[in-house]
């Protein structure tokens, strides 16, 4: 057994960590004279054995948690009990935010399945921009389906400032396009609205002061056929000429015929079938033609098949030897230009090499 000096020292340390007074009260301890050697521990060692315990008791009475310089580990219930309370207060915040969102969509006439549709889009886009964007389209006249429709195809539209979009309302209504025909090339044509202004300018310009087309034609020609906004300016009006000189077609019947919309490649193909036919002859000077030419809308809409059997009154097998015939002339063609140009290089630099 240690000694009365040592029993002494240790009983101090105790009570330097002990439980409160009314611990003592709910503990009977031994006196010192019959403590058991594992008692002797350090007094470290016997702060952490008794936090459980302390805990416990203070808990019962009411008393405010025992924190000692000397706790072994952290409570993990902390983690446990702290966590879930916070994500329960992040839920509680997206799903008011949520609400919010869809409040101020069915404000602007959406349905349930309509927002829905929306928000399936996942447009990283932040909800103030998309409801400015949202709103400018609908003030622009178009419809919420349309809407919908387009930014499937162009989720981008949504990241335009509301300057741009207004810029761009006031430009298409300088075209006199009215709901429906917005409406029309939003969803066949979405780049309507992303193609830089300078771009909508030139071909206005060249369709009008090279082709001569009036503004209602212009109009009518950007509602059929926006995709010429992507196309270069130069073939652009390279199809008109071959429309109004090669084929003698007027202004008019360039526009209601749809023919910007039909690839150059293939009516030079339907044209040149159908003279060497007989069935086609370019007007004179006076417009006059010794037959009666089909319609040119008749021509570059129809189907190859019905183009081939009752417009051409032929056979797809005489077709499909012609287009190989023609596609052998175009090459040959070709080679010839191509070797003219080299002809003419080298003729300049001996030229240039004699002086």
């Amino acid at each position: 057994m240690p000694s009365m000096k040592s029993a002494i020292r240790y009983w101090r340390i105790f009570e330097k960590y002990s439980f409160p007074p009314v611990a003592y009260d709910s503990t009977h301890l031994p006196s010192l004279s019959v403590l058991p050697v594992a008692f002797w521990w350090s007094h470290q060692h016997l702060d952490c054995r008794l936090i459980t315990t302390r805990s416990f008791v203070q808990s019962k009475k009411g008393f405010p948690p025992y924190r000692s310089n000397y706790e072994c580990s952290p409570k993990p219930q902390e983690t446990l009990i702290n966590s879930p309370v916070e994500e329960v207060k992040t839920t509680k915040v997206d799903h008011l935010e949520l609400e919010e969102d869809r409040s101020a969509y069915v404000n602007l006439g959406f349905s349930p399945a309509q927002i829905t549709q929306l928000f399936s889009l996942q447009l990283d886009v932040p909800f103030q921009s998309k409801l400015t964007a949202i709103s400018e389209l609908l003030l622009l006249g178009l419809s919420i389906t349309t809407i919908l429709k387009t930014l499937e195809k162009k989720p981008e539209l949504l990241g335009m400032s509301p300057k741009h979009l207004k810029e761009r309302a006031d430009l298409l209504r300088r075209f006199d396009l009215d709901a429906g025909s917005i409406n029309q090339v939003a969803v066949n044509f979405p780049s309507i609205f992303t193609v830089p202004h300078k771009r909508i300018k030139s071909l206005e310009n060249l369709l009008k002061e090279k082709c001569l087309f009036t503004m209602a034609q212009v109009s009518k020609i950007l509602q059929t056929s926006p995709q010429l906004l992507l196309e270069e300016l130069n073939d652009v009006e390279y199809k008109f000429q071959f429309a109004y000189f090669r084929m003698g077609i007027k202004h008019r019947e360039i526009v209601q015929s749809g023919f910007f919309q039909a690839s150059l490649a293939e009516i030079n193909k339907r044209i040149n079938f159908l003279e060497r036919l007989g069935r086609y002859q370019t007007p004179d000077k006076k417009e006059q033609t010794q037959i009666v030419n089909p319609k040119l809308k008749s021509i570059i809409r129809a189907s190859e098949q019905d183009f081939v059997i009752e417009i051409a009154c032929s056979s797809i097998e005489e077709y499909e030897v012609f287009k190989k015939l023609l596609a052998d002339e175009e090459e040959q063609r070709r080679q010839q230009e191509e070797a003219m140009e080299e002809f003419s290089d080298s003729e300049n630099d001996d030229g240039s090499g004699s002086e």
